[in-house]
């Protein structure tokens, strides 16, 4: 998967397909998760294999310690410790200096920072080198940047800072300065210095050439894009790289991370509830399965505000539904007296088209008035039927809208009151049931009429009850002038497909041409000139 990066605004529509593409990855957690599973259990696997030298059982507890280590805190502890032991039984010395000191960096990112320091004071300065001085001066530098952070005061703050500088000095002083390390640390000390703009150039270089997206790393640098975004004032870029870092997460299986958390937050201040409540339920069980204190502290602090404005929006909607609920209600009530009316006059209309029928074929004048108001009657009735149909679908969509705002929260009560099928199949059985016997009020003879196009052994035979079936109901909707698929689809509730193969079948067994027999069909009931 590719994500681009590079200009420097970043429009709405970006953002949204984005977003996008993090619910995606949300809903694939699981698949990334069980990859990790897989791996980790190979490499248990290859532990247990018999004649594992002290090397590689060394450098298996490492790895098992690695992939544990942003995914899941206890095991990861399990492993470090289990490493410890073995390094120390061993009596390799730069082996224990190497525990010890990833030790301590794990406990630093889980926030338990005395015994961080209590591990990193054990450790004897004069034995490291390479490496491992590196590593010692790294995890110093983050401990204390961490302790600043905690204490946030005037008091302990700026102690933690001038510790923070002077391992950062001792680290920079031991890398090299054409290695990846010392670019990172050389950004760091940018960004806390304020230059932000020589700091986000090295991060765009770190997350458009030296990183590769789905990584721990780039998820890391990807949100240092994002605080520097946010120190600039710039609310799109900072939105779009922690976007990017919370999909490197996921597809990393990293559940120590803070780029989700901080997007919902975001999205709260922005008015997003409903995508910052979603996002934040993922980011609190990321927290809880990882399972250090740390953050689960973190996420606690803004979890309430943004599951407590989600439930206020849930309240509000609540009740525009009971307010919609009264509308329809009323609605429903003068349909009732609409279809009453209509049947009224559908009465009348087949009454006076049965009376002109008997009437003298050479009043030409009248006879031209009963056609006029026979095509005024069927253009109403095509209409009013439509407008019933797109209010059946309205309120069917807007059962399915309550259902789903529902299911959300679980709230049984009221997902009873609004089961999608129960009203509208009642309400679509009584609306073709009066559809059947109006039109066959004003078409009498339709149905025999209907056979008489049809092959002998081919004609329509109806059940028991019924006035029409479906495909008379097709052909009677063509007969009042609606010959669109789409409508007559619409009006049934089929697929356009189906309503295609409907009209082929009938087609196929007419008596008469079969491009000739919607025109014959349209003569049925009709009175001539």
């Amino acid at each position: 998967m590719g994500l681009l990066i590079g200009s420097i605004g970043y429009g709405q529509s970006a953002v949204d397909s984005l977003l996008q593409e993090l619910d995606a990855t949300l809903a694939d957690s699981k698949v990334y998760a069980e990859k990790k599973e897989v791996r980790i259990r190979e490499l248990k696997e290859q532990l247990k294999a018999p004649g594992v030298d002290s090397m590689t059982r060394y450098g298996l507890y490492d790895q098992l310690f690695e992939a544990y280590r942003l995914y899941r805190f206890d095991s990861a502890m399990q492993f470090i410790f289990t490493k410890l032991e073995f390094a120390e039984a061993t009596g390799r010395a730069d082996w224990i200096l190497d525990s010890k000191l990833k030790l301590s960096a794990v406990l630093t990112s889980a926030g338990m920072y005395k015994e961080s320091l209590d591990h990193l004071e054990a450790v004897e300065r004069e034995l490291l080198s390479g490496t491992n001085l590196e590593f010692y001066y790294h995890t110093y530098k983050l401990l204390y940047e961490s302790l600043r952070d905690y204490a946030s005061d005037d008091t302990y703050a700026p102690y933690y800072d001038l510790k923070v500088r002077a391992y950062q000095d001792s680290l920079l002083g031991t890398l090299s300065p054409d290695s990846d390390g010392y670019l990172l640390e050389s950004g760091v000390l940018l960004l806390s210095n304020g230059k932000l703009e020589a700091a986000e150039d090295i991060y765009r270089d770190i997350v458009n050439e030296r990183e590769v997206p789905g990584t721990a790393a780039y998820a890391r640098a990807a949100a240092t894009l994002a605080h520097i975004y946010a120190r600039q004032g710039q609310q799109g870029l900072q939105k779009k790289f922690r976007i990017l870092s919370a999909i490197s997460d996921i597809q990393a299986a990293v559940k120590e991370n803070a780029a989700l958390t901080d997007l919902a937050v975001q999205l709260y201040r922005e008015g997003d509830i409903p995508r910052a409540n979603r996002y934040i339920e993922f980011a609190l069980a990321d927290a809880n399965f990882y399972n250090a204190r740390q953050r689960k502290v973190e996420i606690s602090e803004v979890y309430p505000i943004i599951t407590g404005a989600y439930q206020m929006q849930i309240e509000r909607q609540k009740a525009i539904l009971g307010r919609y609920l009264g509308i329809i209600a009323v609605i429903s009530v003068l349909l009732v007296i609409a279809l009453v009316w209509i049947y009224w006059q559908m009465r009348r209309l087949a009454r006076a088209r049965k009376n002109l029928h008997q009437a003298n074929v050479q009043l030409q004048e009248l006879n031209q008035q009963l056609k006029e108001a026979n095509f005024v009657k069927e253009e109403y009735i095509g209409h009013f039927l439509n407008q019933c149909s797109v209010y059946i679908e309205k309120l069917e969509n807007y059962q399915k809208l309550v259902r789903k705002n529902v299911l959300a929260k679980k709230m049984n009560t009221l997902l009873e009151m609004t089961e999608p099928d129960a009203i509208s199949q009642a309400e679509l059985k009584e609306f073709y049931a009066n559809f059947d016997a109006a039109f066959l009020r004003l078409y009498p003879d339709f149905v025999s009429e209907f056979n008489g196009l049809l092959d002998k052994g081919e004609r329509v035979n109806l059940k028991n009850g019924e006035l029409l079936n479906t495909e008379l109901r097709i052909f009677a909707l063509i007969r009042l002038g609606i010959a669109d698929s789409n409508k007559i689809a619409h009006f049934l509730r089929y697929s356009v497909n189906t309503i295609y193969n409907y009209r082929a079948q009938i087609k196929n067994k007419s008596s008469i041409d079969r491009d000739q027999f919607e025109e014959e069909v349209m003569k049925i009931g009709a009175i001539p000139a």
